[in-house]
């Protein structure tokens, strides 16, 4: 359990009122902000393959010219 959970539950505990909300935003801000990370490194994993696909894509075909 991390730290910010466990100070959620002793602050319910004890039924400290201002100090149960404090916990809970700070245990809210700890799982946004791990949610983010992870989001942040799915788009940066993701915009970089596409990136690729489309160089690979994006290449123009060419033909030979034959003068007839």
């Amino acid at each position: 359990m991390s730290e910010s959970v466990k100070n959620l539950v002793d602050a319910i505990a004890a039924g400290d009122a201002l100090e149960t909300q404090n916990a809970f935003a700070a245990a809210m801000a700890e799982k946004l902000s791990t949610k983010l990370e992870d989001m942040r490194q799915s788009v940066a994993q993701n915009m970089f393959a596409q990136a690729v696909e489309t160089e690979v894509e994006a290449e123009p075909v060419t033909e030979p010219v034959t003068e007839e």
